[in-house]
């Protein structure tokens, strides 16, 4: 699309025709933050706030920290559980077919117990970095793993994933106040930084806030707030300013919006440039590191395989928004510990798009996009206003420990539950599109991690993972006694019914009901006759609404005496005249299915 004026103007004309009288506003949308979507950008109609930069690598870094962006590729990271049986074999099998860095989970307490774990590891090319809130006991572990060979101390890229607060905030519970064990990690951070000068001590995990329900800029907002902390613990710990940056690595989740994933990796760059400046320091220097991990949320457990799409998308929007490292969860991981073909594909997700799809050959892949830019403006500013909000609290810390963080998050969460329920958000294979044959995916139960919990002192933020009621009501008819089956009352023929039936089947089906269709039926008896030979209790009505409007209440009321103890209608009720009393609910394009479903599944279980 050219600049000018008149080309937009010309696209007004031919959206406004399309949409048939509605407005241009009906193609506008909001994300959770309430920043504005438009359908259209331009130069003169959308310029961008912070105006573009000039080239990667110059302030404010929306662009990248450094001149050549990727060119040389992101490090690509799979993650492992310590305590798996053969965990070291799968370590070996994932370095030696392309993966450039682990993540170990549940790291032992001892260096013994650690080095048969990455034995064969060489650990000054394949970094070692331990989950995020891993404690300074595993920490150490590591660390004198890494100076077996001192010759390799000063090469050695390790993250050692201290993070405190994100770990309070997983578990509610800390051994010491928050405060005393940031001031620890700072001192070990420091005590590192000579010995070990690019091992990262610290992280700063944004995907603790994401998995929890929160916006993307509720994370990155935390996430900043977090990073602020840092700051000051560090420097007092005796870290100069321009080297604090290379002391942490921020972690975001990446979801399945691509632009808003990118527009996010983007943004965490140009405020923490903002901070590190405000602070005295040259983010030049030091640029940040940022990792991303597919978003936890996401995940499904019914067609399980559709996740790979998913994380695709993801990383994609990671690699686009220029990330340094990123970690693609397997599509099985929700199941349990994901198996080898889980873990290939995984690896593979990220090699495919560095090698065959040249991401990693541009430097800048998202440059020149007007929405892109301007959505990063946005996504920034949201953001630094509730960065500054958490400030004013006195810190991420103090918002976590009052509750105040996870009241803001839980508002959020609910707002996404209302979306997820009237598919405005749709899970592909789950909350549309089900498959009640396919095969359960078993897998190995994840071990048991060595969480240090101690006092409690705050509310814990759990994972929210998106498809989980409709997963429960799956499960809930599979366990019924009875056989959940609903029977498709299809008035006239195929043409008349099929948009309304489809659409009800999927539906109905999304919460596990078993829906027994036809072809239609041109009288009520023959309806009725069929409606008997099924077996089924409950019965949805789906035909256009001239026929609802003739047989509709007829076809009802016959199916009411004929023992159905739920009728449902596929259409609108504001659409459908004169069923007063005859339809128990109306099933239909944004109502809530949750809600709808809920009066079968209370049948069910009586």
């Amino acid at each position: 699309m050219a600049d000018g004026d008149s080309n937009y103007e010309s696209w007004e004309t031919a959206a406004s025709s399309a949409l048939k009288g509605k407005g241009l506003e009906e193609l506008t949308t909001k994300t959770f933050d309430d920043i504005e979507r438009f359908p259209l950008y331009t130069r003169e109609r959308n310029k961008s706030l912070r105006r573009e930069d000039g080239l990667p690598g110059e302030s404010s870094f929306a662009r990248g920290s450094r001149a050549s962006g990727n060119l040389l590729g992101w490090e690509v990271r799979q993650t492992h559980f310590a305590t798996r049986t053969g965990v070291n074999d799968h370590i070996l099998t994932d370095l030696e077919n392309g993966a450039t860095a682990i993540t170990l989970n549940g790291a032992p307490e001892s260096a013994e117990k650690l080095r048969p774990i990455l034995h064969g590891v060489y650990l000054d090319l394949a970094p070692i970095h331990l989950s995020s809130g891993s404690s300074t006991v595993q920490a150490d572990a590591l660390l004198e793993v890494c100076g077996d060979d001192e010759s390799k101390s000063e090469s050695l890229r390790s993250n050692l994933g201290l993070d405190p607060i994100g770990r309070l905030a997983r578990t509610g519970h800390s051994v010491l106040p928050l405060d005393q064990e940031i001031n620890q990690c700072a001192e070990m951070a420091a005590a590192v930084s000579t010995t070990f000068p690019r091992v990262v001590p610290i992280s700063v995990d944004g995907s603790t806030w994401a998995n929890a329900g929160a916006s993307d800029s509720q994370e990155l907002g935390a996430v900043l707030s977090a990073g602020v902390m840092w700051i000051r613990a560090l420097v007092e710990a005796g870290i100069d300013i321009n080297a604090v940056s290379s002391k942490l690595e921020f972690t975001l989740s990446a979801g399945p919006d691509q632009f808003l994933t990118t527009a996010k990796i983007r943004a965490a760059r140009v405020c923490w440039a903002r901070i590190v400046n405000a602070c005295g320091g040259d983010p030049s220097v030091s640029p940040l590191f940022i990792h991303a991990e597919t978003s936890q949320s996401m995940m499904t457990k019914t067609d399980c395989w559709v996740n790979m799409l998913r994380t695709t998308a993801a990383c994609f929007a990671s690699a686009v928004g220029g990330a340094d490292a990123i970690t693609v969860a397997p599509f099985d991981s929700v199941a349990g510990l994901a198996n080898e073909t889980g873990l290939r594909l995984a690896r593979n997700t990220q090699l495919i798009l560095q090698e065959e799809t040249k991401l990693s050959s541009v430097i800048d892949p998202a440059g020149g996009s007007w929405y892109i830019e301007e959505l990063t403006d946005r996504v920034a500013m949201s953001s630094w206003k509730l960065f500054q909000e958490f400030e004013s609290l006195g810190g991420l810390g103090n918002a976590l420990l009052s509750g105040q963080l996870q009241a803001s998050i839980a508002e959020t969460r609910e707002r996404r539950d209302k979306d997820l329920a009237v598919r405005s958000t749709p899970l592909t294979g789950t909350s549309e599109f089900p498959n009640l044959d396919e095969d359960e995916l078993v897998r190995e139960p994840f071990p048991a991690t060595n969480e240090v919990h101690g006092e409690y002192r705050c509310e814990a933020l759990s994972t929210f993972r998106w498809s989980v009621p409709f997963e429960q009501m799956r499960e809930a008819t599979g366990l019924s006694s009875q056989q959940p089956l609903l029977f498709l009352a299809n008035l006239g023929d195929v043409a008349t019914h099929t948009a309304r039936s489809t659409f009800a089947k999927n539906l109905f089906e999304a919460g596990g009901i078993r829906v027994v269709s036809n072809d239609g039926f041109d009288t009520a008896n023959d309806c009725v006759e069929a409606f008997l030979a099924s077996g089924c209790q409950i019965a949805c009505i789906c035909s256009s609404n001239q026929v609802y409007s003739e047989r509709g209440a007829e076809v009802a009321r016959q199916l009411r005496s004929a023992g159905a103890q739920l009728i449902y209608l596929a259409g609108a009720p504001d659409l459908v005249k004169g069923l007063d009393g005859e339809i128990d609910d109306f099933v239909y394009l944004g109502c809530n299915v949750l809600e709808a479903l809920a009066p079968i599944h209370q049948l069910l279980a009586g």
